[in-house]
C-alpha cells in the first residue's frame, strides 16, 4: 500500500460539526454497549444498510449467542452476513466510518514525556484492518467502486467508571489528534490501516478511548451506478490471532454462505 503521509497534530482543534454529531453517536454506542470497541453495529456517516464489523460475527461475538435461540431463521435473515458497508448516495459529502479502542496509559511508558503524549506506539498494540473490496461466496465482485484515497483522522477521549464501577462513561467531547492522508494501490485488497499513534497523558484513573474516523477522499470506480462497497472491519488488540485466522472464524459459518448480493 503505496502511503502519502500528510499529517497535522490537533491538540484541542475544531471539529466540524458533522464530526461532533458522528463522534457524539459513537460515544452514545460505546456506553450503551459498554465497551470501548464497537461491537455492533458501526458508527457511519453515509450509508446504504446499516452493517455489522468483524467483532458481531467472531467466535465470542453477539451472532454466535443469538443463533442459539428459538428464532434462529429470522436472526440469520436479519443479521447474517452483514458485514460490507456499502455507500451510493453521497450527496456531495464524503463519506466516514468510525472504530474505537480503549486503553490505559499507564501501561504504556510515562518515562519520556512530549507534548501531553507518551512514547509508545499504539500501533505496536492495536490492529485496524479492513478489505477494500466486496466478496460474496468467496467470490469478489469487481463492478463496485474502491477506496484510492482515505484521510485517517485519530481522536481521543478520557473515560471513567459508574454505577460502582460497572459502566464506562466517556469525559467530555473527543478532540481531534492527528490526522493522516493515505493512497491506496488499486491492487492494495487487505488493508492494514492502523497508524503511529502516541497515548495520552491520563486525567483520569481509568483510560482513554481513541476513535478513528476513515474518511473516503478518492475511488476508483467501479461499474456506472455501482455503489463504493468495503467490508469486514476490525479494530483489535494484537496478541489476539492474526486478521486472517479471526476471519476464518466467520467465513467458516454455514449461515453465512448463500447470501444474496443486493445489487
Amino acid at each position: 500500500m503505496k502511503r502519502l503521509f500528510l499529517f497535522f497534530a490537533f491538540m484541542a482543534s475544531s471539529v466540524f460539526a458533522g464530526d461532533g454529531e458522528d463522534l457524539e453517536n459513537v460515544r452514545k454506542k460505546i456506553e450503551k454497549q459498554n465497551n470501548g470497541f464497537m461491537t455492533g453495529t458501526l458508527i457511519t456517516s453515509i450509508e446504504d444498510n446499516w452493517f455489522y464489523g468483524v467483532h458481531y460475527y467472531k467466535n465470542d461475538g453477539s451472532f454466535k449467542k443469538l443463533l442459539t435461540l428459538k428464532e434462529r431463521e429470522e436472526i440469520i435473515e436479519k443479521f447474517g452476513d452483514r458485514r460490507r458497508w456499502f455507500v451510493s448516495k453521497w450527496q456531495g459529502k464524503q463519506p466516514a466510518i468510525y472504530v474505537s479502542a480503549d486503553y490505559v496509559p499507564a501501561f504504556y511508558n510515562q518515562s519520556s514525556q512530549k507534548n501531553n503524549k507518551l512514547t509508545t506506539d499504539l500501533k505496536d498494540h492495536f490492529d485496524f484492518y479492513f478489505k477494500n473490496y466486496c466478496e460474496f461466496d468467496g467470490v469478489v465482485d469487481t463492478r463496485y467502486a474502491r477506496i484510492k484515497k482515505m484521510r485517517l483522522t485519530y481522536f481521543d477521549a478520557p473515560y471513567t467508571a459508574i454505577n460502582n464501577m460497572m459502566n464506562i462513561k466517556v469525559v467530555g467531547n473527543f478532540k481531534k489528534i492527528i490526522s493522516y492522508d493515505i493512497d491506496i494501490k488499486e491492487d492494495d485488497n487487505v488493508i492494514d490501516a492502523m497508524q503511529t499513534y502516541y497515548p495520552i497523558k491520563p486525567t483520569t484513573l481509568f483510560g482513554n478511548i481513541f476513535a478513528i474516523q476513515l474518511k473516503v477522499l478518492e475511488v476508483y470506480p467501479g461499474e456506472k451506478e455501482m455503489p463504493l462497497c468495503t467490508s469486514d472491519y476490525y479494530m483489535g488488540r494484537k496478541g489476539l490471532g492474526t486478521y486472517d485466522e479471526i476471519l476464518k472464524q466467520i467465513d467458516e459459518l454455514p449461515e453465512l454462505k448463500g447470501k444474496r448480493n443486493p445489487y
